[in-house]
């Protein structure tokens, strides 16, 4: 019996040793709390509700009760709410819907916060900054109110209302919100949509309580970029709808003054035009086959485009050969696509003062000089030595006034009107065009400018285009990346006035008297070169078609940029007579594409021959938002936004 007793004594005291052990394993497997499962999950909305109440001045009172949870990846003082202070109306503009914070709660205590306005938003920064929240669930409740929110329509009245925005870092698992109309308001039609903006999705369910209010809720959760928003149209005249005066102050107000201001600019421009810039009466037009005031080729073509440039020089190079001084070879130098330039038969008295400029630079102490690189010092000294000597002999401002004092009014009144756009209509992305502009032109500007002078020096260069493409490129694309938030109102007006000013500056150039005559004289000039047949120009005794006419003219034809036409003209005539141009010598000349054939690879190479060198207001509501009762979508109406954590 002692040792039955003993053995029993031992194996009680072995279950108690053993108890603690077996229970301490036994709660270690027990399946985990549902805190334990939250910390093993992602920072999420787990759930997202909006009261909505409308009293019948239009004001809407709402209160949003977000639980969110918390690990400390994103969420580490508390969320931020994100929420328009604007919303497009049926015409694409932004109209002011400002809200006023009246509340912000944590648990069910007051909680700190701060706002930051951005642009057309205004984020709510709700927490302390330096408090780090511990991992959890919290739950938020941020109360506002809004006004101006409200559709006016034929029959009914609306509330349109993206609840959550689809800008949230978070997935919301579950949405949901409760209507409470005006007093006396009858729901009419009701809709709700989920997903990303634009979405017509409608994974969500509505229902009407004993107390009129309606309460919608998603049957699905919302991934972030998705978004909930509802829809309820109510009888109409409980909300008092804005007078005439106050429509058109709210909604056209904005169009109103757009078109006054582009309609005073358009007069203005017009007004300054027809005063200085209408060019005198131009007398009639008669083809003739008479060089205009017998200028060489280059002189006409300065007075034609206004300015001089590389196929000028070109020009005045091929008009020498024409003039047997000199001839043109192909495939001469160190490479076959060199061109060569080399003395000729003629007399050099036959030259104008910017062709002999030429012949001096090339044919000091040589006979021949080839267009390439390695002659790049000797061929733009040339090239300087023909500007220099053409410009002196056409004085432009004898045929053509600039009107500089009226430009620059011009654009002094421009800039005044697009200020007062921007002051009165719209800012934002306005406003940063006029930030940004100097920035891309001059970057632009630098850029364009590095590739030309890459032939010179390559590290300036390459310097001028990567500096070129920060100093423009950035400002570039953020004004890129904002014009699909520019307002269709901003647009039209941008648009529009820059059409107006480019087209005054184009036409308030006026000619002179002189200037008129030599334009009429050029443009019956011109007729003779490009027109195939003659006879219907009604001209007497014109010089007949031969070889030499063709070669004769054909440095003109160049000059004013019609000769295609003129070779087309002689072609049948060259056919037949096997034409090779004596002052030329290379690849076959292309007389019906001249200035294929020759005049842009010989341009070219004169180009590459550069040296080598080392608060809540407003009315009650809006007659022009868009219905969301009867056909919204997801991220549409007032509110929305988004938000994260800090």
């Amino acid at each position: 019996m002692k040792l039955k007793h003993l053995f029993a004594s031992l194996r009680l005291l072995l279950i108690l040793l053993l108890t603690p052990a077996l229970f301490i394993k036994a709660m270690a497997q027990e399946p985990p709390t549902e805190q334990s499962e939250q910390d093993n999950r992602s920072e999420r909305i787990i759930s997202f509700h909006t009261d909505i109440r409308i009293d019948t001045s239009g004001m809407m009172y709402l209160s949003e009760k977000i639980k969110v949870y918390a690990s400390g990846d994103q969420i580490k003082r508390g969320i931020v709410r994100s929420i328009p202070v604007y919303r497009k109306d049926i015409f694409g503009d932004r109209k002011s819907a400002d809200f006023k914070i009246t509340g912000i709660l944590k648990d069910g205590k007051k909680e700190n916060y701060k706002t930051k306005n951005d642009g057309s938003v205004r984020s709510i920064y709700i927490g302390n900054e330096d408090i780090i929240l511990n991992p959890g669930v919290y739950t938020y409740e941020i109360n506002y109110q809004t006004k101006g929110q409200i559709g006016f329509f034929k029959t009914y009245d609306e509330i349109y209302w993206n609840v959550t925005g689809s800008e949230w870092n978070f997935e919301i698992e579950k949405a949901s919100a409760t209507i409470v109309l005006p007093n006396g308001a009858q729901a009419g039609n009701t809709a709700c949509y989920t997903g990303p903006s634009g979405s017509t999705s409608k994974n969500c369910s509505i229902s009407i309580n004993p107390d009129k209010s309606i309460s919608f809720k998603t049957t699905e959760s919302l991934p972030s970029g998705s978004g909930f928003t509802v829809a309820s149209a109510f009888t109409k005249g409980i909300i008092h709808r804005p007078s005439n005066f106050e429509l058109f102050y709210q909604d056209y107000l904005k169009i109103t003054l757009t078109l006054l201001l582009l309609i005073g600019l358009g007069i203005y421009y017009y007004i300054s035009w027809s005063r200085y810039g209408r060019d005198p009466e131009e007398p009639v037009i008669i083809p003739t086959f008479n060089v205009p005031n017998n200028w060489s080729p280059a002189l006409l073509r300065y007075f034609y485009i206004k300015k001089i440039d590389d196929k000028s020089f070109a020009i005045s190079i091929i008009n020498m050969a024409v003039k047997k001084v000199i001839k043109i070879s192909k495939g001469e130098g160190l490479k076959k696509e060199d061109y060569a330039v080399e003395k000729s038969t003629g007399l050099t008295n036959v030259l104008s003062k910017e062709e002999d400029a030429i012949y001096v630079r090339f044919f000091n102490k040589r006979n021949r000089i080839y267009i390439n690189k390695s002659n790049g010092s000797t061929i733009n000294a040339a090239k300087n030595a023909h500007q220099d000597r053409l410009k002196p002999q056409l004085n432009l401002k004898d045929f053509f006034i600039s009107h500089k004092k009226h430009l620059i009014k011009s654009t002094l009144i421009t800039l005044a009107v697009f200020v007062i756009f921007m002051v009165f209509v719209e800012t934002g992305t306005p406003l940063m065009m006029l930030f940004l502009s100097p920035f891309i032109v001059i970057g632009g500007f630098c850029f364009f400018a590095g590739f030309k002078m890459i032939g010179e020096s390559v590290p300036v260069g390459i310097f001028l285009i990567i500096w070129g493409a920060g100093f423009g490129g950035v400002p570039l694309y953020m004004l890129l990346s904002n014009l699909n938030k520019l307002p269709i109102i901003s647009l039209v007006f941008i648009v529009a006035s820059t059409i107006m000013y480019a087209l005054y500056v184009y036409l308030i150039r006026a000619p002179t008297a002189a200037g008129t005559d030599v334009i009429s004289k050029i443009k019956g000039f011109k007729m003779y070169l490009e027109t195939a047949e003659e006879h219907r120009l009604n001209m007497l005794n014109p010089p007949e078609h031969s070889p030499e006419l063709f070669e004769k003219f054909l440095p003109y034809a160049l000059a004013l940029d019609v000769e295609n036409a003129w070779g087309a003209k002689f072609e049948e005539l060259l056919n037949q007579a096997d034409y090779s141009p004596d002052w030329y010598e290379g690849d076959k000349f292309y007389y019906h594409h001249i200035a294929k054939g020759l005049i842009v690879p010989f341009s070219s190479a004169v180009s590459d021959s550069k040296p080598d060198t080392g608060s809540s207001s407003g009315s009650s509501g809006s007659s022009s938002w868009s219905s969301g009762s009867s056909s919204g979508s997801s991220g549409g109406g007032g509110g929305g936004g988004g938000g994260g954590g800090w």
